[in-house]
């Protein structure tokens, strides 16, 4: 039986356990996995469309410079332009829309082990200049590291043995923890 507070933590059923126990997806989380699969479809469309757009800018300012300019050094530059902006924008944009189309897998996998849960300090800069610090969660078992949130690593004590069912191939989402023994 699943302890109940890891499973309030971690959102998930004793039905939902069992079954990738053995190995499998419940339909509720192969359909939680869809759904997230679908946004990012849509967000991967509207940025390769975005990139394209960048492209189509940096070909317009090429031409247009190539025109407008007088001399071979001004229509050299507007033609690099062209073939630098328009070739990475270009290539980002299908590379971003080709990940989007591409077929969405999920792989359900395990990792058991000793716990081992460090909080982490992190950088993000930020467009202004300015650096924010903030703190996460990460712990360790087996092979795999996760995020958590303060409430998870609050729970699970370090050392103590737990497996750990997760999905690869959606940021490491963990969809179910058991405890299997007390730190030696």
């Amino acid at each position: 039986m699943a302890d109940q507070q890891l499973m309030s933590a971690f959102k998930f059923t004793e039905a939902e356990l069992q079954t990738n126990r053995n190995g499998l997806l419940t339909e509720k989380q192969q359909s939680d996995l869809a759904e997230d699969s679908k946004y990012n479809k849509i967000f991967g469309v509207i940025g390769g469309i975005f990139l394209f757009g960048l492209a189509v800018v940096g070909l317009i300012f090429g031409i247009a410079g190539i025109f407008q300019s007088q001399d071979t050094q001004g229509k050299l530059t507007a033609v690099l332009l062209i073939v630098v902006w328009v070739g990475i924008f270009g290539a980002l944009g299908t590379r971003t829309i080709i990940r989007a189309f591409s077929k969405f897998q999920v792989k359900l996998l395990k990792a058991e082990g000793p716990v081992n849960t460090i909080k982490v300090e992190r950088t993000t800069a930020r467009g202004n200049g300015s650096v924010s610090h903030y703190f996460v969660y990460e712990m360790h078992v087996g092979s795999g590291t996760f995020e958590l949130t303060a409430e998870q690593a609050g729970i699970m004590m370090q050392g103590d043995v737990y497996a750990l069912y997760y999905t690869q191939g959606s940021e490491n989402e963990i969809l179910s923890v058991e405890f299997i023994s007390k730190a030696n």
